[in-house]
């Protein structure tokens, strides 16, 4: 068993603290690292730290180079594990090597978009996403079978004990946004995920909402840290900015930062993040993970005086975390007495008016695809007659040029239209992301073309009715892309059977 999962099992509230790594390991940044790692081993402070993979899309120090050296001082290292930057290949070559470097607890998460590299902007990746990768590591928990038609293949791999973890990002503004991160989250605990953390924030509602959805979804027993910023003038101008994807500072906040001296702001800093973490603990979190403190044992012990401190007094602090974007939607209306949420679900939204693309596609759809459709039969055959004749080619280019019209086809050959409202996650979602959005979009905007392309996810979430909804987005869990049927006909696959997605019920 992973050490953290024994410090789950065993300990009421679990603080773990976030280090990000740079670019060198030759600077005063990475000594200050292992100064302040040493430090605070030899006082037991953290139950856990963490360590990010290439945080804000920049390269870094890989996070198990940085683990083994955390695991020799005695700590338990959480090793943050992206989608962002390698193909499942690779994904699956880096976790035996974790495995045997004894760097079992996982944080499991798609990783911010690549951004400055070597001579430009890196390639994304994004071959697997984050459900995908938690139901490959749960296969190799099991001990992964391996198809026959591989080399070697027929047998069953020893499993593999590692310990995954991952993320949600609750503080988000719109009904869309919200919901699907929740549903994501479900399909993150149902592909294996064993313990959660949140994005950082600064709404006490927002954090009691989401242990509310939790505990209506059966979950209530979940593990959940709840993330904290210690943000001090420098980091708030940073994030105020929309640097980082998927966190928002309220401007009240800001504006009182940076009307404080360095100094007066570092302080504050610890004091505000002392008080919520009193706060996420009177809600429910089973802990907290500290994100952007500063490297100093002084600063450490400090902030977790304040903490102790203040515990039995959480409630005082819930109207420093009140505030809110103005229309900001929540999914519990708000208890008047405490400021905090009641647990009255509200209704959600229907679906917008539905685009006229969208309409013929659907109609085709239940024409030509559904398993009921009236030409499902006559086209199955057809497509046994094309495939492998002169024709298919042509086939294939007709198809393209077709779906190149309305939907922007990339010619993946494993369609996945008619599971995202007829929408197309390999050309509208800069991540390739086929079980949900990342945490990054902002007011509904796609984390990297703000102002400029709406999240695919949100777009697909309004053409549907709150039942479609949920079945789209949880109920529904779509395998990787299989990149052998790049550039044939999606459609002669769908009906030969070739394709990952089957035939669709509806």
């Amino acid at each position: 068993m992973s050490r953290f999962a024994e410090i789950l099992q065993k300990k009421d509230f679990v603080i773990t603290f976030e280090l990000v790594p740079g670019r060198s390991t030759r600077t005063r940044h990475f000594r200050d690292i292992m100064r302040f790692a040493e430090e605070v081993a030899g006082e037991g402070l953290f139950d856990a730290l963490s360590i990010t993979d290439n945080a804000g899309g920049h390269p870094a120090l890989a996070p198990e180079a940085l683990g083994r050296e955390l695991k020799r001082l005695g700590h338990e290292p959480i090793i943050h594990f992206s989608c962002k930057d390698k193909n499942r290949n690779v994904i699956e070559s880096d976790l035996l090597a974790l495995d045997r470097e004894g760097l079992r607890t996982l944080l499991v998460i798609t990783g911010d978009y690549p951004r400055y590299g070597y001579r430009g902007r890196a390639k994304p990746v994004f071959d697997l996403d984050s459900v995908q990768l938690l139901r490959l590591i749960s296969e190799m928990r099991r001990g992964y079978r391996l198809p026959p038609e591989v080399p070697g293949g027929g047998v069953t791999l020893p499993p593999v004990p590692l310990f995954p973890g991952c993320v949600v990002n609750p503080f988000k503004w719109t009904e869309a946004e919200t919901l699907l991160q929740y549903w994501k989250l479900l399909k993150k605990i149902r592909a294996g995920a064993a313990f959660a953390i949140t994005q950082v924030g600064f709404s006490a509602r927002k954090y009691q909402e989401l242990l509310f959805f939790l505990k209506e979804e059966g979950q209530a027993d979940f593990p959940v840290l709840a993330g904290i910023l210690v943000m001090d003038r420098r980091l708030a101008r940073i994030l105020y900015r929309g640097a980082v994807p998927g966190i928002t500072v309220p401007e009240g906040l800001y504006r009182r930062l940076q009307g404080l001296s360095e100094e007066e702001a570092r302080a504050e800093a610890l004091e505000r993040a002392a008080r919520l973490m009193a706060v996420c603990r009177g809600l429910g979190y089973r802990g907290v993970h500290l994100c952007g403190a500063p490297l100093e044992l002084e600063a450490a012990r400090r902030l977790l005086s304040l903490y102790e401190e203040y515990r039995p007094r959480w409630r005082e602090f819930l109207s420093e975390f009140a505030g809110a974007p103005e229309k900001a939607f929540f999914l519990y209306p708000r208890d008047p007495e405490s400021g905090l949420n009641l647990p009255e679900r509200r209704p959600l939204s229907p679906a917008r008016r539905r685009s006229p693309v969208y309409l013929l596609s659907r109609a085709a759809h239940g024409l030509f695809f559904a398993r009921k459709g009236p030409l499902v039969r006559p086209l199955r055959a057809l497509a046994h007659r094309i495939s492998g004749s002169r024709g298919e080619h042509l086939f294939t280019r007709l198809e393209y040029w077709i779906k190149k019209v309305l939907f922007e086809c990339q010619e993946c050959g494993d369609c996945t239209l008619p599971r995202l409202a007829f929408l197309c996650p390999q050309s509208q979602c800069a991540k390739y992301l086929l079980n949900g959005p990342c945490g990054g979009s902002r007011d509904r905007w796609c984390e990297v073309y703000p102002g400029l392309r709406r999240c695919v996810y949100v777009r697909a979430y309004e053409r549907l009715s709150p039942e479609e909804r949920r079945k789209v987005f949880l109920e529904e869990e779509l395998p990787p892309r299989n990149w052998s049927l790049f550039r044939t006909s999606s459609w002669l696959n769908f009906y030969l059977g070739r394709s990952a997605i089957s035939l669709s019920e509806e």
